[in-house]
């Protein structure tokens, strides 16, 4: 099988077909969880004023994060086509992830990803990979998500005022895992990282003064593309 032959099966309407209700499945839940969260805010006694800000300031947070999963979801839509990409990462979000697997499927088998290689026998095997992987965390949240309100109660040891802070450290804890395992080797993913994290100290600092509310939603964007601006030319150039 070719390269061109592998991208047609790949990127074919059956493959679309076989997507399609994956993906509307995410729609139809993201409908449901956003017309349930706008209705329990006003019920609790938010005015649509607060409501209406909430969801623009989350809008505009998410284009940073939605714009980096667009540009490394373009090399997974070269290993296993748009239709499975876009299944995928509706589902888990995690494009990273979804490259491993898919990786690891390629190495299995003795195939090299993006090569003339690949063939049907990949795709199914790809599929089924980062689709198993990720079986465990989907469980957990299925089966705990409902309890982790007991969960914070126990690990604040009764104490509501720390939950804030526990939930603090968590997200803290997250970022420097996405972050510090870019700083080694030192090359442009670093360089990203650095640079983004010193924009972002430019803006709080400016912000703390200022009190601008679209930099409180635009910062997280400005700091991420400024990072892979930075360290696109450094690249480049060195």
């Amino acid at each position: 099988m070719t390269a061109a032959e592998y991208n047609a099966m790949a990127n074919s309407i059956i493959m679309w077909i076989a997507c399609a209700p994956g993906i509307l499945i995410v729609f139809y839940q993201s409908w449901l969880f956003f017309r349930k969260s706008k209705t329990d805010a006003l019920r609790i006694g938010l005015t649509k004023q607060q409501v209406n800000a909430a969801i623009r300031s989350a809008a505009v947070t998410s284009v940073g994060p939605c714009f980096v999963m667009l540009t490394a979801m373009l090399s997974l839509m070269l290993y296993v086509g748009a239709p499975l990409a876009w299944l995928r990462v509706d589902f888990i979000g995690s494009v990273t992830y979804e490259i491993q697997a898919a990786s690891i499927a390629a190495d299995s088998m003795g195939m090299e990803l993006g090569s003339s290689q690949l063939t049907t026998d990949y795709l199914a095997t790809a599929a089924m990979v980062m689709t198993s992987g990720c079986i465990g965390w989907v469980v957990f949240g299925a089966v705990f998500s409902d309890k982790m309100e007991k969960v914070n109660s126990f690990m604040a040891g009764g104490n509501a005022a720390i939950v804030p802070i526990l939930g603090t450290g968590a997200l803290i804890g997250v970022y420097s895992s996405m972050t510090l395992d870019r700083l080694y080797p030192f090359k442009n993913q670093a360089i990203a990282v650095i640079v983004g994290g010193i924009v972002m100290f430019f803006i709080q600092n400016y912000n703390n003064k200022a009190k601008k509310q679209w930099l409180r939603e635009w910062g997280l964007t400005i700091c991420m593309v400024a990072g892979m601006i930075v360290a696109t030319l450094t690249e480049k150039i060195f």
